[in-house]
């Protein structure tokens, strides 16, 4: 009995360390949100996935609703919306070209077999599901607006066209040398 005690209070302390750590993704998001002028912040909408990928174990599942959570929470607090799109053939879409084939992807590499398109699978992935929230709202709040997604480097625009960071910016490196906002599923989006 005392080990089995003693088992459950080391499960709440890594439950509570677990949520600590999500609500300090949560507020990088939001707070790179914020910090870069940010509407939106897209995450694929893994509602049914444990119909579609019987091997998703639970906990997976419940953390990335509970970061979907605690950032569209979150983000309203700061006048930005979380928002969720449908994540189909986003890892296998080249975000350049937009050729689709499941032989694109191998793990956690991204390459195109039509445009030759290489990159970290993840951050090809993020670029196509802010890519997808973009195409479905063309213009702006304002109405006419152009869009664009926020990168950890540089921006892509609804037309999936790359802009680089500015000189000035404090950017550097390239999006398969730094962390993906994809590590959380997360993507921020400017309009």
């Amino acid at each position: 009995r005392a080990a089995h005690e003693a088992i459950a209070g080391f499960k709440r302390k890594e439950a509570g360390r677990f949520e600590i750590y999500l609500h300090r993704v949560a507020n990088e998001l939001v707070a790179e949100a914020v910090e870069h002028d940010c509407s939106h912040i897209v995450f694929e909408d893994l509602t049914d996935i444990r119909e579609n990928v019987p091997e998703a174990s639970w906990h997976h599942l419940w953390a990335f609703r509970r970061l979907y959570e605690y950032v569209a929470y979150k983000a309203t607090e700061q006048g930005v919306e979380a928002v969720q799109v449908d994540p189909r053939n986003t890892s296998q879409r080249c975000s350049t070209c937009g050729f689709t084939h499941e032989d694109n992807r191998d793990g956690e590499d991204f390459e195109c077999l039509k445009c030759g398109y290489e990159n970290h699978a993840d951050y090809n992935a993020a670029k196509n599901i802010g890519l997808r929230y973009l195409r479905r709202n063309q213009t702006g709040d304002g109405g006419g607006a152009p869009v664009g997604v926020r990168l950890n480097r540089g921006t892509l625009n609804a037309n999936g066209e790359y802009e680089p960071p500015a000189e000035d910016s404090g950017q550097s490196g390239s999006p398969r040398e730094s962390p993906t906002l994809n590590e959380a599923n997360g993507q921020a989006v400017s309009e």
